[in-house]
């Protein structure tokens, strides 16, 4: 549908239809690898978690999502790590790059991606910080002056910017596993150019 303009003469011209400017959604994540991405970065998780923390064990006893297997992780916690995974695809468009399943042959002449560059990365990880204070606030998570899991309250409700660096550097380890954990379920990433 086009619009019509009048000039100052009251003379009609037409105009031409607006565009739409609303970017295209990447495709979801496959949902029959959703589970597997959401344990893998889960372990992830675990891992880098474990390694900050190695040394002060009363940090990690009040850390809900450091103390249980996927199988016993509460359920709000197992839906911020599936709601981690399924934002996967939006992070690989905001790049240039998306997944396809590793033996895609109409991928052909294309290169894949191995891992994002340290500016990508930085850039993701401040993504992903974003994105996971969105999904805390949509829970109904709390600011607190001190982290405690099991109780939803923490104290990362601040810009990417204002973060230390050892939780800028969590966000990024999690970006930076995209690569592996697609692989491990049978993807590749590719650029789109």
């Amino acid at each position: 549908m086009s619009s019509v303009s009048v000039s100052a003469g009251g003379a009609q011209t037409p105009q031409a239809p607006a565009q739409n400017t609303t970017p295209v959604a990447p495709a979801p994540l496959d949902p029959a690898i959703r589970e597997f991405v959401a344990q893998e970065l889960y372990k992830r998780y675990k891992l880098i978690r474990a390694s900050m923390d190695s040394d002060n064990e009363p940090a990690k006893s009040k850390d809900a999502s450091l103390q249980e297997d996927w199988e016993s992780l509460p359920e709000h916690l197992k839906a911020s790590t599936r709601a981690q995974a399924d934002d996967i695809p939006r992070k690989l468009e905001l790049t240039g790059y998306h997944m396809s399943k590793a033996n895609d042959e109409t991928k052909d002449g294309l290169q894949p991606v191995k891992k994002f560059t340290p500016e990508q990365l930085e850039y993701l990880g401040e993504v992903e910080h974003d994105r996971w204070v969105s999904e805390r606030i949509k829970s109904g998570w709390q600011a607190a002056g001190k982290r405690d899991s099991s109780a939803q309250k923490t104290p990362f409700f601040t810009p990417y910017a204002e973060l230390e660096q050892k939780w800028k550097d969590v966000d990024k380890f999690m970006v930076e596993g995209i690569f592996e954990i697609l692989g491990l379920a049978g993807y590749r990433v590719f650029s789109k150019n």
